[in-house]
């Protein structure tokens, strides 16, 4: 078991160091400083999307660690320092917290690779880091599924603390879900996404009925489905539609109206169940997302995204 792990923090440090062609984040990062007790007073603003996501310090440290014997086992096997003491965990918890806040920065190469040199606490912020990177920055489709792809195969590798993460949970099957709508019907069926999706998202939702992100990406599920197979076969096959699709998003709203991409999801969703029937709402929402002044890089790329689609969506209404 030892050599196990010892292979596998191996393979983690060699992936870490494949990061540094990682394309930088494009846009003014200085708005995203959280230096200092910045990071703690902005952490329940930044996680907001997660629900009530606990800050790392040494008392978050030190619970995971009595909770988790198989986690603090990864983490000293990782030559991280800690050894389950007070002191370390203080040491520990500072590294961590810079890793935070590299991803919140957009420092998505080093939040990876300082994250995975943590062992498995590390990791939770650095795969969200290599989510946001795969997804916003990689213009290589293939080397896009295959970080997202890694991302899973870490997460699923890792035990009981990522598995009991809500982050973690999260980036894994948002992972998932980016990869089936651009992958082919039957590759995502030979994948298992079509049921693992909606599984791991009810299990977010069991521990948090509100969280925000889970609620839209449930959204953005069913009309991802609707849009590959048809409302039909949709609805008989896998049991999504148009109303669960709403009710989703619209959950999603009431816990947390101010998440851009919240709105862009629900604007995709939109076109992908009506087509062009819902020019004028999917138009609002994109309006809205942009609206939102971004706190962190990830928000950034969010926004940039969603400037984007409502710069297509208007030339299309200006067509019509």
């Amino acid at each position: 078991m030892r050599r196990l792990l010892i292979a596998l923090l191996a393979a983690c440090s060699l992936s870490a160091a494949a990061a540094d062609d990682w394309k930088p984040f494009p846009f003014e990062q200085s708005a995203y400083d959280y230096s200092g007790d910045k990071l703690r007073q902005a952490w329940p603003q930044l996680t907001r999307g997660f629900g009530a996501y606990p800050f790392p310090d040494a008392g978050w440290v030190m619970s995971m660690a009595a909770r988790h014997p198989q986690a603090l086992e990864k983490t000293a096997a990782a030559g991280t320092g800690f050894a389950d003491k007070p002191e370390d965990a203080e040491a520990y918890a500072q590294k961590l917290q810079d890793v935070w806040r590299l991803m919140f920065r957009g420092d998505f190469a080093q939040a990876r690779e300082q994250g995975m040199a943590l062992g498995v606490g590390g990791q939770i912020p650095a795969m969200f880091a290599q989510v946001m990177h795969a997804v916003f920055l990689e213009p290589d489709q293939a080397e896009k599924h295959r970080l997202l792809e890694e991302v899973i195969a870490h997460t699923d590798a890792a035990g009981d603390l990522v598995q009991t993460d809500a982050v973690a949970q999260f980036g894994r099957v948002y992972a998932k879900a980016r990869l089936g709508e651009e992958l082919s019907v039957p590759v995502v069926l030979k994948h298992g996404y079509t049921s693992q999706i909606p599984r791991e998202l009810d299990s977010l939702l069991a521990g948090n009925p509100r969280q925000p992100f889970a609620l839209a990406l449930y959204g953005g599920y069913e009309a991802g489905v609707i849009r590959k197979v048809g409302k039909l076969v949709g609805k008989m096959t896998y049991g999504v539609s148009a109303d669960k699709m709403e009710t989703y998003f619209q959950r999603s709203f009431q816990a947390r109206d101010d998440l851009p991409i919240s709105h862009y999801e629900y604007a995709n969703a939109l076109t992908y169940v009506y087509g062009d029937a819902e020019q004028d709402k999917v138009v609002e929402h994109l309006e809205r997302a942009v609206a939102i002044e971004p706190i962190s890089a990830m928000e950034a790329l969010e926004v940039a995204h969603a400037r984007d689609l409502l710069a297509q969506h208007r030339q299309k209404l200006a067509n019509n």
